[in-house]
């Protein structure tokens, strides 16, 4: 192993101790609100998120749990948050920025959904159809590789469409979606889509997250190392993640099967052990700690004879 390549291995492990897993991006307005199952940072000019930021496991999603629809407003926006009547014969949907069906857990995460600091206008056609195909291809790649975290939001940098409601809420003219695998920093992957209807194929608005940076004005997991940081920022990673992943054969429930974390790819080790394990095994020590699969590999270690991850 390169001394460069050792050095972003110890870098991911020493970020997970230290910053315990802290992705939340640094914005502009850095107005942060924290709900249970979503943290977001609001601009009071613009009347909406500039991100949001939340923990999607698809597995544990309860399908039984009904569309709320309950819009209402944030009560711990200080300013108070956009209102429904902002968005009355505007001709833009509620658009939902962390989705109602990603909150499928129980029944106050998903009232959670439908503040409206969670809401930004969107144009029918974007949001009845490439946005709801980006949500369901997130979703789809949660239940391939485990918990994903998810920053998504609009763009408040830059040109945006018009001004809606007697609040002037702003609607932007781009919109993005951040994934990252908690568990393998380098599987990460970026979208810049804009607000109007599209048939191209998703991997067409694929970015760089450093792109994206630079283009939304917004710092993505700005509180990793800086050679990690800049590692996995660089590089779109289409190729790590599955295109044709589909949650078809897969049943939503309230519950997580007992072997997830080995269909899911994800995988242990100790500090001072030479092989990789399922969580499960019982030869994995105290000191469990997640690892890639590629990571593994690189730093030499062997597959366990016993729990054959």
């Amino acid at each position: 192993m390169g001394m460069r390549n050792l050095i972003l291995v110890l870098a991911f492990f020493l970020s997970l101790s230290l910053f315990g897993q802290n992705l939340r991006p640094l914005g502009k307005y850095n107005n942060i609100v924290s709900h249970n199952y979503y943290t977001l940072s609001y601009s009071e000019h613009h009347e909406q998120a500039e991100w949001v930021y939340y923990k999607i496991n698809s597995s544990q999603l309860n399908s039984s749990i009904a569309r709320s629809n309950n819009f209402r407003l944030d009560p711990l926006i200080k300013t108070s948050s956009a209102q429904l009547n902002d968005y009355k014969g505007s001709g833009y949907d509620r658009g939902h920025l962390a989705p109602a069906a990603d909150m499928k857990y129980n029944s106050n995460s998903m009232s959670e959904s439908f503040y409206m600091s969670n809401i930004s206008p969107q144009t029918l056609g974007f949001n009845r159809g490439v946005w709801k195909k980006f949500e369901a291809q997130l979703r789809n790649w949660s239940y391939e590789y485990g918990e994903l975290i998810i920053v998504t939001g609009p763009v408040l940098n830059g040109d945006y469409i018009e001004t809606i409601g007697y609040n002037k809420v702003t609607v932007p003219k781009w919109y993005y979606k951040v994934a990252i695998d908690p568990d393998d920093y380098e599987r990460n992957i970026a979208f810049l889509i804009e607000n109007k209807s599209s048939s191209e194929e998703l991997h067409s608005f694929l970015v760089s997250i450093d792109y994206l940076e630079e283009f939304s004005g917004l710092d993505f997991f700005h509180y990793l190392p800086n050679d990690l940081e800049e590692s996995i920022e660089s590089t779109i990673h289409h190729s790590l993640w599955n295109w044709d992943v589909s949650s078809s054969s897969k049943t939503n429930s309230s519950h997580v099967a007992p072997n997830l974390r080995s269909s899911s790819g994800k995988f242990f080790r100790s500090y001072s052990g030479k092989k990789y394990h399922i969580g499960s095994c019982r030869y994995l020590s105290k000191s469990k700690i997640p690892i890639s699969l590629s990571n593994a590999k690189a730093m030499g270690l062997s597959q366990c004879g016993v729990c054959k991850p």
